[in-house]
């Protein structure tokens, strides 16, 4: 791969357990080596919260409260942020974000996003589907399809997942 300066972010927002929210961010070199690790403490909502947010208090809390912050404060500046939760496709950042998928029978509605007006949809030949907001230019799409025929470009999901259930345990 000749772009070894390029970067990718990997975002991540759960709920754990104890209903609280947690967020994680990976920056990664094209091999999946991280660079940067960055996560949110965990926030709980309180009640009045609930009742004041009513249905949107997920949203707000992975979208604005989380996921934004952890964003803006990353030094390693990836050129994609790859997100598994399209609802952090809501995110308005520099950078392209980008829900990666491999449709599955199992995972039909990975297929079945919405794609509102202001987001894009792309397949890339080894199988992944991409929902993204912000531009991605041919050479975009050709660099990600590298990265994805050289390494598994979800695995560090799994990584992020567990870095996030470590911080948690740890508190």
């Amino acid at each position: 791969m000749s772009d070894v300066n390029m970067s990718l972010g990997y975002l991540m927002v759960t709920r754990t357990s104890e209903n609280e929210y947690v967020g994680g961010i990976m920056v990664t070199d094209p091999y999946a080596i991280p660079v940067e690790f960055k996560y949110s403490e965990p926030i709980k909502p309180t009640g009045l919260q609930k009742i004041l947010y009513g249905n949107s208090i997920e949203k707000y809390l992975l979208v604005d409260v989380i996921a934004k912050k952890l964003l803006q404060n990353i030094e390693e500046k990836p050129k994609f942020i790859l997100i598994e939760d399209a609802r952090l496709l809501d995110i308005q950042f520099k950078m392209p974000i980008i829900h990666i998928s491999i449709p599955t029978k199992e995972n039909e509605a990975a297929k079945e996003i919405k794609v509102r007006e202001e987001l894009s949809k792309e397949s890339l030949e080894s199988g992944y589907a991409l929902v993204f907001n912000g531009t991605l230019t041919s050479d975009d799409i050709k660099w990600l399809e590298r990265i994805s025929d050289e390494i598994d470009i979800l695995e560090p999901f799994h990584r992020l997942k567990e870095a996030l259930s470590y911080v948690c345990s740890e508190e």
